[in-house]
């Protein structure tokens, strides 16, 4: 698609589109049509995020991708960290007395400065009079919208058949999506995703981190939120600050992680995976040892150190999957990226879930109550920050390979020169 339109007229379309719908989510007189706005909200959201990377990417040397990735990374995570603050401090505000549509009526004024500022972007267009690839894109959507609704919703409908199907469809859907690019490549034009990508080992063993890694982040968000405003009864502000310690965490790491790999490489990958392991062991210590008391900044330390196992992970990453990638590849290159962190999320979302359910049913069963208590919240949690520390030790081997194969390629260039 960015072969089609340039870089910058796509992130346009996306902030264009963001900015409206919007606008449509806070007019919207009805849980259906703002139902409506919010997908196509998300669409013109997806569409942001690519463009970004790929503009870094092609406009940027790659001696100093890595401490612009590196910003890209902080901003990140500064960004989810407040977020759930900006939105219970504008809904506690109210301004006007127009309630939740105060968020999007916020999003409308962030969504207008962004395009205030896309003049001073330069365009990177790399292709001219091609064809879109039309089918390829109706594959893939319908293909993932088949995998990812099931994941999300099943839990919730106890898995009906429609479901089960509509997820066992998706592979042969997702399948005949790839048999159609490679053939639409052999034909030599301009497939909607380049999916030889994956044949370049740091890529698809990127790919496996940012799904180990934004799956266990996405699961972790949910069951945070879960333990904080419904099992210990805080508020969603008083919540917001609790996450905003890991978020600080990450926000310096990825602001770090440039400078730390200039002098240790590629290996602040593998400290990153320590750290996000180790995370999660420490977190599950401390919780359990304040068990279902409020005074909870026991956890901070544990929490700063998850996020800053996580920046170091996220930020490099992107710049080590990203750089081997050719200059007419990279917007394909971070559309999987950005496709990759919703699917992983939705995945996450999904297995924790039923994890979730389960330990409170089955903790609640136990003392024969109807109800969970702040206690069985608690002993849940820590079960699944359990399995979110095993989970991610499988980040430290990736890592390695990553590692490993990176330093095998600067050896072989070193000896060309």
């Amino acid at each position: 698609m960015l072969e089609v339109f340039g870089r910058k007229k796509m992130l346009l379309i996306g902030v264009a589109g963001f900015t409206l719908f919007s606008l449509f989510c806070g007019l919207a007189t009805s849980v259906d049509i703002l139902t409506v706005a919010r997908i196509f909200q998300g669409l013109s959201a997806a569409l942001i995020s690519p463009q970004v990377l790929s503009l870094i990417q092609v406009n940027y040397p790659p001696e100093k991708r890595g401490a612009i990735f590196g910003w890209y990374g902080a901003t990140q995570g500064l960004a989810a960290s407040t977020g759930q603050i900006i939105g219970c401090l504008l809904l506690q505000v109210n301004p006007w007395d127009l309630g939740w549509r105060t968020i999007f009526f916020f999003s409308v004024m962030i969504g207008l400065l962004i395009l205030c500022l896309t003049p001073f972007i330069s365009e990177s267009k790399t292709a001219d009079n091609t064809k879109f690839d039309w089918a390829g894109a109706f594959l893939v959507a319908v293909g993932l919208l088949l995998l990812v609704y099931p994941l999300v919703q099943g839990q919730k409908e106890d898995w009906p058949p429609v479901l089960i199907f509509s997820l066992i469809f998706s592979f042969p859907v997702l399948a005949a999506f790839v048999w159609v690019e490679k053939r639409v490549q052999r034909n030599n034009r301009v497939p909607f995703m380049q999916v030889g990508l994956f044949r370049q080992r740091e890529f698809t063993v990127g790919m496996l981190v940012i799904f180990l890694l934004m799956s266990s982040q996405a699961a972790f968000f949910l069951i945070t939120a879960y333990l904080l405003q419904i099992g210990l009864s805080f508020t969603a502000l008083k919540a917001g600050f609790v996450i905003f310690s890991m978020g600080i965490g990450y926000f310096l790491a990825s602001l770090l992680s440039s400078k730390i790999a200039s002098k240790i490489g590629p290996h602040v990958l593998t400290m990153g995976s320590i750290l996000t392991a180790s995370g999660y062991m420490l977190l599950a210590f401390f919780v359990t040892m304040t068990g279902t008391s409020a005074a909870i900044v026991q956890w901070i330390p544990a929490l700063v150190v998850l996020g800053i196992g996580q920046g170091f992970i996220a930020a490099p990453l992107t710049n080590i999957v990203l750089t081997k990638i050719r200059k007419s590849d990279v917007g394909s290159a971070s559309g999987i990226l950005m496709t990759g962190f919703q699917i992983s999320y939705a995945i996450g979302i999904s297995l924790i879930g039923i994890v979730w359910l389960n330990g409170l049913s089955y903790h609640a069963n136990m003392i024969g109550t109807q109800q969970a208590s702040a206690q069985n919240y608690i002993d849940t949690f820590s079960l699944c920050l359990y399995l979110l520390a095993v989970y991610t030790t499988f980040l430290i081997p990736l890592a390695h390979v990553l590692v490993k194969n990176t330093r095998t390629k600067t050896a072989q260039s070193v000896s060309d020169i």
